[in-house]
């Protein structure tokens, strides 16, 4: 009896190591790679040939409509959002603030010791980056700048509608409003810390936080919105009114249908960081561990670097040799 539980936990081995490597089996055409193990935490796409992440430890990819591959940064600590205004403009943030100028990223001034963890560009002379410590500093095509914001702990995104039209969110459900002239803390429906906001115009606009938290702004008030899981949700990105997706915590993936949000089917086994789409039918993920995932306009196609493949099968086997000895202890004879 114990003989066939170890060939059968041999067999689970062997099914769930290929079923882990089948991403590397993807759609029609798809035949790219993850170049890094590193964590990714912002992904932004200029078209479907050109886009870019980046991650720990200074890490930076790009995408050039084939595959991904490590492009050299000025940095080692980690990058924690990525905005591009075209090939040859675009910023990312973390400890340092880095900039492309389409030839190579460096190193740019900082006016604060704080960490930043957004950072959103509506012009090349119109910018804005928060986070920790209540931290907001402006771009004015010149240099960065701290400005004046209402008290709060950390703010974790930040989406610009216009010069004049300015969001912020974070922790203990904090939501911040720039009109031009100042920021101003708007009055909040939950406590939960929100740690991404999208805004489709002046009245439509999504964040997202922890414990499952979705909430959407009308033009007049924000309010809470039924959310399909429990989970961690770290990054919304909206293709229209009718089309959004959020993904989280160990993958989680939800879809927006003009209606309400469902749960969608996940190829990810670790957090998700930042969903950026291009259209409908295109869109990027990315997450712990290097993972790069890519909407086909069907399903998720998934990239795992193949350097993990081989913990995760010792892992596996640990497990079904336990499992195997448990039956071996259960099946012997008195």
């Amino acid at each position: 009896m114990w003989r066939k539980a170890v060939l059968k936990a041999g067999l689970l081995v062997v099914m769930v190591a290929l079923c882990v490597r089948l991403p590397i089996v993807q759609a029609a055409g798809e035949n790219w790679t993850s170049p890094t193990t590193a964590n990714l935490y912002s992904v932004f796409m200029l078209s479907a040939d050109d886009g870019w992440a980046v991650g720990q430890d200074g890490t930076i990819i790009h995408w050039n409509g084939t595959d991904w591959s490590n492009v050299t940064s000025p940095t080692q600590y980690d990058l924690g959002s990525v905005f591009m205004l075209s090939a040859d403009e675009g910023w990312a943030v973390g400890l340092d603030i880095i900039h492309w100028d389409g030839t190579s990223w460096s190193t740019v001034t900082s006016p604060t010791t704080s960490w930043l963890y957004s950072v959103f560009m509506l012009s090349a002379s119109d910018g804005w980056a928060v986070g920790e410590d209540g931290t907001i500093i402006h771009w004015d095509g010149t240099s960065w700048s701290i400005v004046t914001s209402p008290p709060t702990e950390i703010i974790c995104s930040v989406h610009m509608v216009s010069a004049n039209n300015v969001w912020a969110v974070g922790y203990f459900g904090t939501i911040l409003y720039w009109d031009g002239t100042s920021w101003s803390t708007v009055t909040s429906p939950t406590v939960a810390d929100l740690y991404s906001v999208d805004m489709l115009s002046a009245s439509d606009g999504w964040a997202v936080g922890s414990v499952g938290t979705i909430i959407r702004w009308d033009g007049n008030d924000w309010s809470i919105v039924s959310s399909p899981t429990l989970m961690e949700l770290y990054s919304v990105d909206m293709v229209t009114s009718s089309d959004g997706w959020i993904v989280g915590f160990l993958g989680t993936i939800t879809r927006w249908n003009g209606a309400s949000w469902s749960n969608a089917t996940s190829p990810a086994m670790w957090d998700l960081w930042s969903v950026d789409m291009i259209s409908a039918s295109d869109g990027w993920a990315v997450g712990s561990y290097g993972t790069i995932i890519r909407w086909t306009g069907t399903a998720w196609i998934p990239e795992f670097p193949a350097t993990i493949l081989m913990p995760l099968i010792l892992c596996l086997t640990l497990v079904a040799v336990i499992l195997a000895k448990q039956c071996q202890k259960r099946t012997k004879p008195p």
